[in-house]
């Protein structure tokens, strides 16, 4: 928890109330939300990157790959996957 704070604090926010989040539930309910949300969208290999909150790339990519994809996601050529 200590890293977190410390983290907190290094980009500027408040670490006093950094640690008072990291050590209550007050976000527990938006952060298991969304974990639900990613997880019913596929989400399956860490680091899971999503563009636009419509196309996926899992697992380690090369550069190159993101590349790819942020070019055919800009021309409108990206295909979305369905679950």
């Amino acid at each position: 928890p200590e890293v977190l704070v410390a983290a907190a604090a290094e980009a500027g926010l408040d670490a006093t109330r950094a640690r008072e989040i990291v050590h209550s539930d007050a976000f527990a309910a938006e952060v298991r939300a969304a974990q639900h949300t990613w997880r019913s969208r596929g989400i399956q290999a860490v680091p899971s990157i999503i563009f636009d909150a419509h196309w996926m790339i899992q697992g380690a990519q090369s550069p190159e790959a993101y590349e790819d994809a942020i070019r055919q996601i800009l021309a409108g050529t990206a295909q979305e996957e369905t679950a």
